[in-house]
């Protein structure tokens, strides 16, 4: 399984403008593919605006596919420039494979902690689920965790507290 990561900022002027045309944008993209988006804001520290959209897949290839098949559907332009205007600096992607033994129908529920450290870095918790880096973030690996894990605790490395808003 792979997991897909799009993170965004939307305009700190704008929280509530944005995070509703995120949320109508990603729910579109559901109706008219098979992508299966979730959008998440971000709940830890001060980072306003901070937004992610995930998918996972099990074919990197049929993913890049629909994206493709997405990016021709005459309503997608007006509604991505919809929230790409409400939006600030520059999008980044990042793409991780599954560790071993990840249940078949694994997902990440409506909160989760991501710990992004140097490759080799153990566990931050138990019940992490490992996930390697294959696009985007290079010699790093993601730690994702269904609870917060305080900061006096953490790795060093980026983490992220995230809710599910759609």
């Amino acid at each position: 399984m792979q997991l897909f990561q799009r993170r965004r900022w939307v305009d700190p002027d704008r929280l509530a403008e944005g995070f509703a045309a995120f949320v109508q944008q990603l729910a579109w993209i559901n109706e008219h593919t098979d992508l299966e988006m979730a959008a998440w804001r971000r709940t830890d520290g001060h980072h306003r605006g901070a937004i992610l959209a995930t998918t996972t897949y099990d074919d990197h290839g049929w993913f890049l596919a629909e994206v493709v098949r997405l990016q021709t559907l005459a309503d997608y332009g007006p509604i991505n420039e919809a929230t790409a205007a409400l939006t600030v600096g520059e999008d980044t992607f990042e793409r991780w494979d599954a560790s071993a033994g990840l249940p078949i129908y694994w997902d990440l529920g409506d909160a989760f902690t991501q710990v992004t450290v140097p490759e080799g870095a153990p566990s931050p918790a138990a019940g992490a689920t490992s996930w390697r880096n294959a696009e985007g973030a290079e010699g790093r690996i993601a730690w994702l965790l269904n609870h917060h894990i305080p900061t006096a605790v953490a790795p060093r490395g980026r983490w992220e507290s995230w809710t599910r808003s759609h």
